[in-house]
């Protein structure tokens, strides 16, 4: 037998007969690699049609169902779809969402738009809309292309609140009156000698702080209030400021990370109950003005959504994110979210725990969403996009 033909039965591992020609392999190769060629396709194509964000989203659900279907003492479905719809009335969760993102999206992206129109580029603006699109129709094409993507981009974020607003009437009756309260509370009054809440509260009312924030005529409570609610805007308008200048690298990160850290905190909120020292230490604290705050004390209550403190894992994700993709708004939004960070203490709602868990929660997401981001993107075959200066 010629020494190619050797080879080539070799290199061909059929089992066929010496008596079997060398294309008569290569035709069998063929066949088999067209036979497997669609279980490979179908795989990627799972990949192709959901993105990576939606994957966590359907995840989350999945684990939400099964923990319905299987808990005994779970809430009617009447009671869950009352609760959820609530929060789309005019006082309700979403709805403030939806209301803050809208004021929150138009004042960051002017701050956005500012380095560009110092430079003289402000005419490139839409450059992000329509990429290199010329003339009204290919322009109209591509801005409704660009918006149905953002949108698409988007819902995962909306899913997130939603799968939140199920979760957190879940938690009682998947660990009953389980809750860790009291062993977060010992460990501050070992390590500080009281709740760091009660300590904040203390030095927030200093006299040269009071007498500071009178000339403005403005009250500690109005400072919290409306730096406690920024997160409801400040994540999501980034989000969308980033997919408006065409920053899409720094956007899918985000909002990956920004899923990420939902659905671990929402697994946390289940595995570490917590429901923060204003609920469990009554008395000791201001109770939230008729004002911005009163649709977070109806969003809280005394929902078991302490561990780990969103409101810290989502303002640090901010501050990371726009440092890296829109370095204006990292600036105007940095004593914010300072301010954040003081008032998830100052209004009774966490311990430092929860403040360090949410910290170490966004410093992960934002890590881990970038490899398996492109983990997913390689078996769905996505080009890897450009880099964009975040100036």
């Amino acid at each position: 037998m010629p020494e190619d033909t050797g080879s080539a039965l070799a290199d061909v591992p059929t089992g066929a007969h010496q008596s079997v020609q060398i294309g008569e392999l290569r035709e069998i190769e063929q066949i088999r690699a067209q036979n497997r060629a669609p279980r490979v396709r179908w795989r990627s194509l799972l990949f192709r049609v959901f993105r990576f964000e939606e994957a966590i989203i359907l995840g989350l659900l999945a684990l939400f169902i099964t923990a319905y279907l299987v808990v005994s003492g779970a809430p009617s479905p009447e009671r869950l779809w009352a609760g959820f719809a609530y929060n789309f009335h005019g006082r309700g969760t979403m709805w403030m969402f939806t209301l803050w993102c809208v004021v929150g999206t138009a004042a960051l992206l002017l701050v956005a738009m500012l380095p560009m129109a110092r430079k003289g580029v402000a005419r490139k603006l839409m450059h992000g809309v329509w990429g290199e699109a010329a003339g009204l129709g290919p322009r109209m094409r591509a801005t409704t292309m660009w918006g149905l993507g953002g949108l698409r981009g988007y819902i995962p974020f909306l899913a997130c609140m939603g799968v939140y607003e199920m979760n957190k009437r879940l938690i009682p009756a998947i660990r009953g009156d389980t809750m860790y309260d009291m062993q977060l509370a010992n460990w501050e009054y070992a390590v500080f000698g009281d709740l760091s809440a009660a300590i904040v509260h203390k030095w927030m009312h200093a006299e040269w702080i009071t007498t500071f924030i009178g000339w403005f005529n403005l009250t500690q409570l109005d400072i919290h209030e409306a730096a406690y609610i920024s997160y409801v805007y400040a994540a999501p308008a980034l989000a969308m400021a980033l997919w408006f200048l065409g920053r899409r690298t720094q956007f899918n990160r985000f909002m990956g990370a920004l899923v990420i850290t939902g659905a671990l905190a929402y697994i946390g909120y289940v595995l570490v109950p917590v429901v923060g020292p204003k609920y469990v230490f009554e008395g000791r604290w201001l109770e939230a003005s008729s004002g911005a705050l009163s649709f977070m004390d109806d969003i809280k209550d005394r929902n078991r959504d302490c561990f780990p403190s969103l409101h810290t894992a989502w303002t640090t994700l901010f501050l990371i994110a726009s440092w890296k993709g829109v370095r204006p708004l990292f600036w105007v939004y940095m004593p914010v979210g300072i301010a954040v960070y003081i008032a998830t203490l100052y209004g009774g709602y966490h311990y430092i725990p929860d403040i360090i868990a949410g910290h170490l929660l966004a410093i992960f997401a934002w890590w881990a969403a970038k490899p398996l981001r492109e983990w997913w993107d390689r078996r769905a075959g996505v080009v890897r996009e450009t880099q964009v200066s975040a100036t």
